[in-house]
This record gives C-alpha cells, sequence and structure tokens, in this order.
C-alpha cells in the first residue's frame, strides 16, 4: 500500500467546539420537527395552508427541489466512473454523498405530505401503472439503489484503508464496509468495473428520473401551467444546473470549514461547467414564456402573468435576476464596466419595449413589502430598483479582490440554489392558485408556522447527515491521492 498524506485524514480527527455546536444546533432543529410533526399527525393536513383548490404545498416543493439537487451528484460522478475523467474524482465521493442524501430527504417530504403515512404501503398495492406517479415510485426506488450502491462499492477500499490507519476505529469502519477486507489489485479493478457499470446505468436513470417527476405536473391537462411539452426537459436541465450548484457548494464548504484538501482548480472547473449551463437552462425559460404569452391562450396567459406580474412576482424575479443573471455574471467574470453597461442598456431595452408593447406592469413592492414602505412607488420604478440589485451584487463580488476565487464560485452557486427553489415554487404553486380548468375559485396558499418547522428540520436532517459523514468517511478518495 502507498503511503497516503495525513492531511487526508485530518478531518475526520478534527472535531472542534464549531462543529459540537453545529451539530448540536441542527440536532435540535431536527428533534424540534419531530416533536412538530406529531401535531401534523394527530390533527392532520387542516394543519398545514393547503387548502381547496391547493391540494400541494411546500412539501411538494422540496420534493420536486431535492429531487432535482440529486442530479449534479450523480452527473458529476458518471463523468468519473464512466468517462474517465479524473479531474473531478476528488469530489466523486461528495458528490455521491449529495446524491444519496437529497434523495431521501425528497422521499421524507413526500412522507411529510401523506395525511395517513402508515397506508403508504396502499400505493404497492393499489396503484395503477398507467399513473405517472407509480412511474415515479419506481424510478426513485431505483435511483435510490443505484446512488447507495455508488457509495458503497466507491466507499469501501478507502474503508478498509482506515481500518489499518485508524486502529481505533476499526469497528465501525468495518461496520460501515460490510465486512468487506479485499484489497487486491483484483479486488479495486472489479470495484471500478462496477462503478463503471453504475454510471452508464445512473445517467439514463437521471434523466427518467427528472422526466417522469416532471410528467406528474405535466401530464395534468386541468392546471395551464403544467400542461407543457417543455416541462419535461425543463426539469432535467434545471435539475442538472441545481445539483452542480449545490455540489460547488458543498465542496466548497468542505475545503474552507472542514479543512479538506481539495484543489481550487477543480473548483474552477465545476464553475465552468456551471457557466455554460445556466444559459441552457434560461432558453428553456424563454421558449417557455415565449410559447405561452405569443399564443395568448387565456388560462396559460392568466398563469404566467400571475407568475411575471402578481403574487408571485418576487418568486420570478428573483430567479431569474438573483438565480440565474447575477450568478452567471460572477462566474463569468466579466469587467465591471461591461456589467454596469449591458445591465443598464437591458433594463432600457425591457422599459422601452413595455411602453411600445403597452404591457400593463402592476406594482411589485405591494406584494414584497405590504404596508411596509407607508406610500407607493411608480411600478416602474420599483422593477428598475430590483434591476439595479441584481446588478449591484455581482459588482461587489466582482470588485472585492480580497474575496477567494473559490469563495466566489460558492457565493454564485449558492444563489443558483436559491434561484431554482424560487423556480420550483412557481412550477408547482402558481398553478394551482391560478386560472383552471375546474370549478374552484382562486385559492390563496401561505406555508404555516408547523410547515416552516417540518421544512427546516428535514433541511437541518440533510446537513447533520453530510457533517457526520465528513467524520466518518474521508470526502476526498485516498485512492486518487495516494496514487494506488
Amino acid at each position: 500500500m502507498a503511503r497516503i498524506d495525513e492531511r487526508y485524514l485530518r478531518p475526520l480527527f478534527k472535531i472542534g467546539p464549531g462543529y459540537v455546536l453545529s451539530t448540536g444546533a441542527l440536532l435540535a432543529l431536527v428533534a424540534w420537527a419531530i416533536y412538530a410533526y406529531s401535531f401534523q399527525l394527530k390533527i392532520g393536513l387542516a394543519i398545514t395552508g393547503m387548502n381547496t383548490p391547493t391540494s400541494w404545498g411546500f412539501y411538494i416543493v422540496n420534493f420536486v427541489f431535492f429531487v432535482g439537487l440529486s442530479a449534479g451528484g450523480i452527473i458529476i460522478a458518471s463523468l468519473v466512473h464512466a468517462f474517465g475523467i479524473q479531474r473531478f474524482r476528488s469530489v466523486a465521493r461528495i458528490a455521491e454523498l449529495m446524491a444519496i442524501s437529497c434523495l431521501i430527504l425528497a422521499t421524507i417530504f413526500i412522507m411529510l405530505d401523506l395525511g395517513r403515512p402508515d397506508r403508504f404501503y396502499h400505493l404497492f398495492l393499489y396503484g395503477r401503472f398507467a399513473s405517472p406517479l407509480i412511474w415515479d415510485v419506481i424510478v426513485i426506488t431505483l435511483y435510490l439503489l443505484v446512488g447507495m450502491a455508488y457509495g458503497y462499492f466507491g466507499t469501501r477500499a478507502d474503508l478498509v484503508r482506515c481500518m489499518a490507519l485508524i486502529p481505533h476505529r476499526r469497528g465501525l469502519f468495518q461496520l460501515l464496509a460490510l465486512g468487506y477486507t479485499d484489497l487486491s489489485e483484483r479486488a479495486i479493478r472489479r470495484d471500478r468495473k462496477i462503478l463503471k457499470g453504475l454510471a452508464i446505468v445512473g445517467l439514463p436513470l437521471a434523466v427518467a428520473l427528472h422526466s417522469v417527476t416532471a410528467w406528474i405536473l405535466g401530464l395534468v391537462k386541468a392546471h395551464p401551467g403544467w400542461h407543457s411539452a417543455l416541462l419535461a426537459p425543463l426539469f432535467v436541465i434545471s435539475a442538472t444546473v441545481s445539483g452542480l450548484a449545490l455540489l460547488i457548494v458543498s465542496v466548497v464548504f468542505s475545503k474552507r470549514v472542514l479543512k479538506v484538501e481539495i484543489e481550487e482548480e477543480v473548483i474552477k472547473d465545476l464553475g465552468k461547467l456551471l457557466t455554460l449551463s445556466i444559459p441552457v437552462l434560461g432558453y428553456f425559460l424563454f421558449a417557455e414564456l415565449l410559447t405561452v404569452t405569443y399564443a395568448k391562450e387565456p388560462a396559460g396567459l392568466h398563469v404566467f402573468q400571475e407568475m411575471m406580474f402578481g403574487p408571485y412576482a418576487p418568486f420570478f424575479w428573483g430567479n431569474l435576476i438573483l438565480g440565474l443573471l447575477s450568478p452567471l455574471v460572477v462566474l463569468a467574470k466579466p469587467r465591471p464596466k461591461l456589467v454596469v453597461g449591458v445591465g443598464l442598456a437591458a433594463g432600457l431595452v425591457i422599459a422601452l419595449a413595455v411602453v411600445k408593447l403597452q404591457i400593463k406592469v402592476p406594482f411589485l413592492l405591494n406584494y414584497v413589502f405590504p404596508y411596509l414602505l407607508g406610500f407607493s412607488l411608480p411600478a416602474w420604478l420599483e422593477y428598475l430598483l430590483l434591476w439595479l440589485f441584481g446588478l449591484l451584487l455581482p459588482l461587489i463580488l466582482l470588485l472585492d479582490e480580497r474575496r477567494r476565487v473559490d469563495t466566489r464560485i460558492g457565493i454564485a452557486a449558492a444563489l443558483v440554489v436559491l434561484g431554482i427553489l424560487a423556480e420550483r415554487w412557481n412550477i408547482v404553486i402558481a398553478p394551482l392558485l391560478g386560472h383552471a380548468h375546474l370549478p374552484y375559485a382562486p385559492g390563496g396558499y401561505t406555508p404555516t408556522p408547523l410547515e416552516l418547522s417540518l421544512v427546516i428540520g428535514v433541511y437541518a436532517l440533510g446537513a447533520l447527515f453530510f457533517a457526520i459523514a465528513a467524520k466518518l468517511l474521508p470526502l476526498v478518495e485516498l485512492e486518487e491521492e495516494a496514487g494506488i
């Protein structure tokens, strides 16, 4: 066995006060969520903000969101194992852990949305195979099995190495490796072949998962805004973008906070992939928007008007400006003067288009800060302020020379993740509350404190899983670093 640098094992032992306090806070949030969930089990979904016609709420928004987040991990791991792109091998394990945890969290959100979770098995006993819900259950199960197999076969060799390197944890590592102890060349080659096979299966399975999740919505004709042929490819590309962004956030966090040895060039390369994928997502969003607005079909147009200029406008414009355009500017690293010039020119073009086409632009801040300002601003000024704020953020990041490159990329990626969450909200919630081909009056939906408690608790559970995993096994493959 080649000598393994101790730097790659050091994060396993470094447990300071900050780590203890953080994990304690996460445990407290999870415990509070379990306590809150007991009320939901006792009272039922009536304690949530869901109603008629809003039968799906923040739980399903997060289900769709986390299913998408799992994509980045599988894609990067597949690039390493199936296509031999060794550049990303050092972050492959973080990608695998992220994919597994996101899928588990997505499943938890489904269980939270069930009024009678004890009857979950009815889906298997009485489900109809013609339903996209059954397709989704099958694909999620297969995807989770592939992800867990990824994690096991990708880490068990390092777990065996850690048995010898960290004798006092030998029992724990042996348990995690399921008793496996073979480190022969033949065994390592076999594991690599298995990982390559899983990668070949995982990529099309990832496309199938995000397509089927989109079809749960897209095949519902009764709700304009869902019923679209573009929804499946939009879900695939947005899942890729959000998953890649979350992976970057996880890698930067591991490097800066957990002190995991990851080269800055790897983070830069991940940032380049994100830079290339954001415009593709922007294209699909534009194609969907143009199709609906140009055709002017009343029901679909009403949904998009509500999203762009109604109660959901903060989510739409927040996703567009702060979740896509601002991160793209930060990642592309143009000259600050170019950012200002292009931004002001784009704002002027949009303003002229609004005036020329006589587009009715309602007030935005009435929805964002109701009664807070005490006075109203002209609609054009409200949108101009939002546009300028979207320009100010990337300018600050570009002009701050003291900020490290990996930190800047991590901040941009975090904005992308938040932007995709806003997009998921609009995709799931807005069509439910807008015009529908059903005899329902327009509804309203606001998550209750209980819903927010459960969502925050599940988020904390995901962070806790990652924090514990970082102390149980090396987040960077020892094989790659040791040159074995």
